[in-house]
Parts: C-alpha cells; structure tokens; sequence
C-alpha cells in the first residue's frame, strides 16, 4: 500500500496537472519545475516548502497559499487553456498582499547564523482578509516567512515547516508566546514566558528534549519577532 502523499503536495500536483495534462506525476512535475526527482519525493513526504510554492505560482500560476494553507483561489493568474479560464473564480488583486520570504531561518535546536540583513528570496500571496481574520498584525509590513529547522518545538511545529513571523511584536514581557532569537549571532525558535520574578524563561515544547533557560540580562538576545502562525494550520 503507498504511502499518503502531504496534502501541500497533493494540492500542487493537482493544480500543475490542471494546468499541463503532461504533468502526470511526480517524476513529471520535477521535469517541469526544473527539481530534482529526490526534492519532489521529499514533498510528498515532508510537505511543499514556501520557496517551492513562490516558484510554483510563477510557473504555473496556482496559489503559494492555495498549496500552503488549502484555502483562496486555486490560480492567481491565467495559465490555463481558454476553455478552463473561463470556469475559474475570479481573483480580486488588490486582496492579495505579498509577503516577503526570508534567507534567514530559525533553529529549534543549536541555532543557525543570523544573516546581516534580510534578505528576501521569494515571496508568497496572502488574502488581506485572512490576515486581518486570523493575524491581526499592527502593521501588515512586519510580517515576514521564515523556515523552521530541527525538532526542539515538536509537536507545535516541525522541521521544515514554513512559519509567519510578525516582526512588530517583540515584546515577550506583554505577549507569551513563540518567539524568534538572536543569541550571540544564532537564530532559534522558541517559547518565552515571563516569571513572577520579572525575568524571562525561553523553553522548548518537545517534552523529549525539554529545555529551559532563563534571561536575567547575561545574555546578549535580541528579539526578531513573535511566530503567529506555523504552515502546518496552528495559530499560534
């Protein structure tokens, strides 16, 4: 019996399908994306990453967030044949706001090196509405994609998954919640919680590798942003 494939990658394959009658399968949909085979084989296990759903939307025209999140049109452009334009949703632009993708990623185990700048390596396209429903940032400009690396924050989210980061909300002391780190020049996820002492606590949700430190001012921590919702469906 085969294994069920990741429901990002189901999404994609059905839209590129729909798109290329060709597009019959992953070795397929490799050949067309210009990836290797063992990449498409890992989204179908791991899920579609964000910079492979940016690329899909421009070669295909399908949705990053339709194959992300499941929701919204399915196409953001045409690229169909003439006969099924006709019977797709029409697609309002000034709903879609683009947020950016990020080099930079975040650790959930020994931190990966924060990158001098941000620097954007894609982007992908989020209803306003969504955004305004669920996130509710201060400013819609401070929200930012970033890729989650390791499996110190299981089971909120994984190794791979792709998290928005609102870059507005630094201020653990007034919201707990997940938080992105610059320790010394690495990057990590983690959650942060004030004490009743007045200090921080900055733990680890995987109760197999269950850690816990406190910030009492003898670290050298900067605050990037608060993680609001993680590409695996948790508001966070």
């Amino acid at each position: 019996m085969s294994k069920e494939k990741h429901q990002t990658f189901e999404r994609l394959l059905s839209a590129a399908r729909e798109v290329n009658a060709e597009i019959s399968g992953p070795q397929k949909l490799a050949d067309a994306m210009n990836e290797s085979a063992q990449t498409v084989t890992n989204w179908g296990t791991r899920g579609v990453s964000a910079k492979a759903a940016a690329k899909a939307q421009s070669l295909f025209g399908v949705s990053s967030a339709y194959i992300l999140e499941g929701s919204g049109p399915r196409f953001v452009r045409a690229a169909l044949s003439d006969d099924l334009s006709e019977v797709l949703p029409a697609i309002e632009p000034r709903d879609l706001i683009r947020i950016p993708l990020l080099a930079n990623s975040g650790s959930m185990g020994k931190g990966n090196d924060t990158l001098d700048a941000d620097y954007v390596v894609g982007d992908l396209a989020l209803s306003a509405h969504w955004i305004n429903q669920y996130i509710k940032p201060g400013n819609i400009q401070e929200l930012k994609f970033i890729h989650a690396h390791g499996e110190s924050m299981s089971p909120t989210f994984s190794d791979g998954d792709v998290l928005l980061v609102d870059a507005g909300s630094r201020d653990p002391a007034s919201h707990e919640g997940v938080y992105v780190l610059d320790v010394h020049g690495q990057t990590y996820i983690k959650r942060v919680r004030m004490r009743m002492s007045g200090s921080l606590e900055v733990s680890s949700d995987n109760p197999n590798i269950k850690t816990v430190d406190e910030l009492n001012g003898d670290h050298q921590v900067r605050v990037l942003g608060r993680v609001v919702w993680a590409w695996n469906g948790n508001k966070l």
